[in-house]
């Protein structure tokens, strides 16, 4: 019969969250390099309500994290667990993004639906679910800061689940789903670095060039 160390280890590697973001995922890496991602992760239960908070650092500068962070609508591409992410309204310093994600543990599946109200700041992001679909409460922020040539990420998340779980069950869902997201995110911000942002365009954008520059030339 299998231990119980090796039924978690098979389970474990089939897809967050994150979130959502989502974290909000998250999440395609594989465990055991989420576990030696060079993170700090804490998760803590108190009467039905949890806090994660996580640190870590890139060597890219705040401009390009920051970029990737708001890149909403591809999340779901660099982010494993989020299945969609859509900006619905989007405004100065604002928008508002609906995120469908999974998260599995053993056999435990729960899909999770955000609607996330998002503040943009320069150094942080600050959000909250204004559906309650999921969670009676889910806010939290990212924090950005410069320290010796790296760039300092803090991640906080306090989330009340409407739906049943053990905590036990939540609680390692939360610490392994952000360790994946962080790494989901450092090869992102890497990888956006090296190809440089004015060299980069997602789909979206590039549709949008493209047509702009074939409507130019119709118009010549």
């Amino acid at each position: 019969m299998a231990s119980k160390a090796q039924m978690f280890r098979e389970s474990a590697s089939g897809g967050w969250l994150l979130t959502a973001a989502a974290w909000f995922l998250l999440l395609h890496a594989a465990p055991a390099t989420a576990e030696q991602s060079p993170a700090n992760v804490t998760v803590r239960e108190e009467k039905g309500v949890y806090t994660v908070v996580a640190r870590f650092s890139v060597d890219q500068p705040p401009s390009v994290a920051l970029t990737v962070l708001t890149d909403y609508e591809q999340i779901p591409r660099f982010m494993p667990g989020v299945r969609t992410s859509i900006v619905r309204e989007r405004g100065a310093g604002w928008a508002l993004v609906e995120q469908e994600a999974e998260s599995r543990l053993m056999l435990f599946s729960k899909r999770l639906h955000l609607v996330l109200q998002i503040e943009e700041q320069p150094d942080a992001l600050i959000f909250r679910d204004r559906c309650g679909q999921t969670f009676t409460r889910y806010e939290g922020a990212w924090h950005l800061s410069s320290s010796e040539g790296h760039t300092m990420i803090t991640y906080e998340l306090t989330a009340e689940p409407s739906f049943d779980v053990p905590a036990v069950i939540l609680k390692r869902l939360l610490r392994r789903d952000s360790g994946r997201m962080i790494v989901s995110l450092q090869r992102e911000i890497a990888a956006r670095a090296t190809i440089g942002a004015a060299g980069w365009h997602s789909p979206h954008e590039a549709n949008a060039v493209s047509t702009g520059a074939v409507q130019t030339r119709r118009t010549q």
